[in-house]
């Protein structure tokens, strides 16, 4: 005895359904604009060069100045490299042309700019005028980072926002 055969329209147990025609392509997943993705990730390195600028800065000359490593320098040292760091993963995933890399770049490069100028001055007790003077007075080389640091990490936001919302359909290279 043979079991009865599977209805009209059901596809039977182990063999593929079969297709009116060939099987379209699958559309390939959206990335990041290529162009500015490069500018974002080069203006990246830039400002993690700057970090990496500024925590040398406080490893050789303010530990000289000081004679030893104050709390201040500590928090200037690891908050350099820390950053740096990221920057340069983010800036990998961006070069990489994924949009999330692109976002959490843009991000990073914002929250940055608002911690040297909002967020140092209210934990080092430093009035905001007395920040921005030092910013950009240009007369110590760790102001001289920093102030190159803010201005690649402006030009990485917005390229990395404009490498993020104009977003291609194309074959990776």
């Amino acid at each position: 005895m043979q079991p009865n055969p599977p209805g009209p329209g059901f596809p039977q147990y182990g063999q593929p359904p079969m297709a009116a025609g060939p099987v379209p392509a699958a559309r390939p997943k959206p990335r990041a604009n290529a162009p500015a993705a490069v500018i974002a990730g080069v203006f990246a390195l830039l400002a993690a060069a700057m970090l990496v600028w500024f925590a040398l800065y406080n490893v050789f000359v303010a530990t000289e100045a000081n004679g030893g490593l104050s709390g201040i320098t500590v928090q200037n040292i690891v908050s350099g490299i820390l950053s740096a760091v990221v920057l340069v993963v983010a800036a990998g995933f961006t070069f990489a042309r994924r949009i999330p890399g692109a976002w959490t770049l843009f991000g990073f490069c914002v929250f940055s700019v608002i911690a040297v100028f909002v967020g140092m001055p209210l934990v080092g007790g430093t009035p905001f005028t007395s920040q921005v003077k030092w910013l950009f007075s240009f007369d110590d080389s760790d102001s001289t980072a920093m102030a190159l640091m803010i201005v690649f990490s402006l030009l990485t936001a917005v390229a990395a926002a404009i490498a993020a919302s104009v977003k291609s359909y194309g074959k990776k290279p």
